[in-house]
């Protein structure tokens, strides 16, 4: 028996419809059942598919590989497909009706989400199709909703044979008809203007064929089995979710697969290698037109690759037509940035050939030499500092020739004053006579002192220039300490006071220069960030096999937080950062190198404390 759930009994229809019933008319769950759970499968399979490739969709969606948009279209079919196993499993007419009436929502929303497949199969036009398919979204939305909502979209539903309910649509349904199938339509247009680009990737044509298939076959078995058999009332089941995920799955994989974006394919391979090389590919036409691109050219020119598509490339870089045409190998040249900004570049080029030795292409590879400039421009640095570093030592070693010969003398003019009062104090000096003496002798004793720390000085830059190392005796660790202090001195003055606070080892360290230039680096840091009248301290002790320095500074001109982000360089490449930081990082370098650490910690607001640790013997050194 067949019965109809609302609106007036058609008539009959032969095998088709034996007897409708109106809406307050019972139908047993046995006369409803039949066959259902077979049919039911249907539904239930086309579930399973588009949640298994709508996630994969997802998990793969990258700027290389954008497949979100079919994971829509996986999405919609999905939902269309569960509202179907819903009705399927309704034994009450007025339940399946309901679920029916949802049905239009997911079914209006496929053709945005195709339309939004192919902007992204178009990426000159992605923002123009990507914006149509919002505005269809919306619409669609709406219209869905309204639908599921209305009542005369869906009047009733019939039982079938086979089992689960037939829709007997009502105006509101067959008015959408129309909408429904336009946005699919429009999307296969637009698919066409895929091969309008000059590309030579045989692949267009693969992606248009799919598409258009897909979308095809889905129409022509989905009209059928969800609008026309059941406007003429004849039974049978409802295919239209299924045909959609499967030729969505046939366009998924054939648009993937079958264009190498694929890894587990050996031109998917090469296409990921592309995408993770660290220097720009570019494939020009032999017009110069870019064709393709990876995603490091289009990081590198500052733009999209769909924005590149299409560009000439000798209105980005600073090369003519025939130097491009011709084999280059590592030319340089300036790449224009989107935002104005010069890059300068290494350009090789490699011209490609078809099979009979025409030529149907170049490819382009562009390598960033900022990272280059940088490092010459840190060479030339080195150079001079070295050349300073070379000056300094000589000059040192003049001036201290003349700074032993002052205290020398100083010291033998001390001596002769100091015997000088005393005779004047024995023999009765007119009054007067002895305390000039006394205050020529405390400023003679003051000028030693001075000629001191200039001798120190000297000397400390001597051993600082001095290349030293293992093998050489080791240095005492608070000689070292001092040292680097001597010289920190020079950039504050009295301002900072710079002491050792207490020293509790005893080892000598084989790599004392190393660390006299590692403590010089960070006590420069501290003291130029520390208030006028602060005091740095350092601590020594020994930890197992390591020299441990502590440095606290307090207190500071800022936070202790801003001080911290001055050494946030210290993990960073020699290449990376300002230029100012340079010294901060080959500290960082020789830390490393001596297989030491060290550890930055707040100890109050304006307070820091740093911990340089460095073994007292090196590594390959005898104790």
């Amino acid at each position: 028996m067949k019965a109809q759930f609302g609106g007036s009994p058609p008539a009959a229809r032969g095998h088709a419809i034996k007897r409708c019933l109106y809406p307050d008319e019972e139908i047993s769950r046995e006369a409803v059942r039949g066959f259902m759970h077979m049919l039911a499968l249907v539904p239930f399979v086309t579930v399973l598919v588009s949640a298994a490739f709508g996630a994969v969709s997802v998990v793969w969606d990258s700027e290389r590989r954008p497949t979100r948009s079919m994971g829509a279209i996986f999405l919609w079919t999905g939902v269309w497909a569960l509202l179907d196993l819903l009705s399927h499993m309704e034994s009450e007419a007025a339940r399946a009706l309901m679920w029916m009436r949802w049905m239009q929502l997911p079914l209006l929303m496929i053709g945005p989400s195709a339309l939004w497949v192919v902007a992204h199969l178009l990426p000159r036009s992605i923002e123009r199709l990507s914006r149509h398919a919002r505005v269809g979204a919306l619409v669609c939305f709406t219209l869905g909703v309204g639908a599921a909502l209305s009542p005369g979209s869906i009047e009733g539903v019939v039982p079938m044979d086979l089992g689960g309910w037939m829709p007997r649509y009502g105006i509101v349904s067959i008015i959408l008809m129309p909408v429904g199938v336009a946005l699919p339509v429009y999307a296969a247009i637009e698919a066409t203007r895929i091969q309008g680009f000059g590309s030579p990737d045989r692949n267009d044509p693969r992606r248009v064929w799919a598409f258009r298939v897909s979308l095809g076959f889905s129409l022509f078995v989905a009209l059928p089995t969800e609008y026309a058999l059941p406007l003429m009332e004849i039974s049978a089941p409802r295919l239209g979710a299924l045909v959609v995920s499967l030729t969505s799955t046939l366009m998924w994989m054939r648009v993937l697969h079958e264009s190498d974006d694929l890894v587990v394919t050996p031109h998917g391979v090469a296409r990921a290698l592309l995408a993770e090389l660290h220097d720009g590919v570019a494939l020009v036409s032999v017009d110069g037109v870019i064709l393709s691109t990876n995603i490091r050219f289009a990081e590198m020119s500052g733009r999209t690759g769909a924005d590149l598509l299409g560009e000439s490339l000798q209105s980005l870089i600073g090369a003519s037509a025939e130097k491009i045409l011709a084999d280059v190998e590592d030319g340089e040249s300036t790449l224009y940035r989107s935002d104005g900004v010069s890059v300068p570049v290494s350009l090789s080029t490699s011209i490609v050939h078809n099979r009979t030795g025409g030529v149907i292409g170049v490819v382009v590879v562009f390598h960033d030499l900022r990272e280059v400039d940088v490092l010459r421009s840190q060479l030339l640095t080195s150079g001079r500092l070295a050349a300073i570093g070379e000056l300094a030592a000589g000059i040192a070693h003049e001036v201290n020739n003349p700074v032993a010969y002052i205290r020398s003398d100083l010291n033998l003019l001390s001596e002769r004053i100091g015997e000088m009062r005393g005779w004047a104090a024995r023999e009765g000096a007119p009054e007067g006579e002895v305390p000039v003496l006394a205050r020529g002798q405390r400023r003679i004793e003051k000028a030693l002192e001075g000629i001191e720390r200039v001798a120190e000085i000297v000397r400390d830059v001597r051993e600082f220039a001095h290349v030293g190392g293992a093998g050489q005796g080791g240095s005492d660790p608070a000689a070292v300490v001092e040292g680097a202090m001597r010289l920190a001195r020079l950039q504050r003055g009295e301002e900072v006071e710079l002491r050792i606070a207490s020293v509790s080892c005893c080892d000598r360290v084989d790599a004392g220069q190393e660390l006299k230039q590692i403590l010089l680096t960070l006590m420069r840091v501290l003291v130029s960030g520390a208030e006028k009248g602060s005091r740095l301290d350092a601590d020594l002790r020994s930890e197992a096999q390591d020299l441990v320095i502590a440095l606290s500074v307090d207190p500071l001109i800022g936070s202790s937080t801003e001080m911290l982000a001055r050494f946030d360089v210290l993990g960073a490449h020699l290449l990376e950062g300002p230029q100012e930081d340079f010294g901060l990082k080959v500290a960082a370098e020789l830390i490393d190198q001596l297989g030491g650490g060290l550890r930055i910690e707040e100890i109050a607001p304006k307070a820091l404390r740093l911990e340089v640790s460095v073994p007292f013997v090196l590594e390959g050194t005898s104790p």
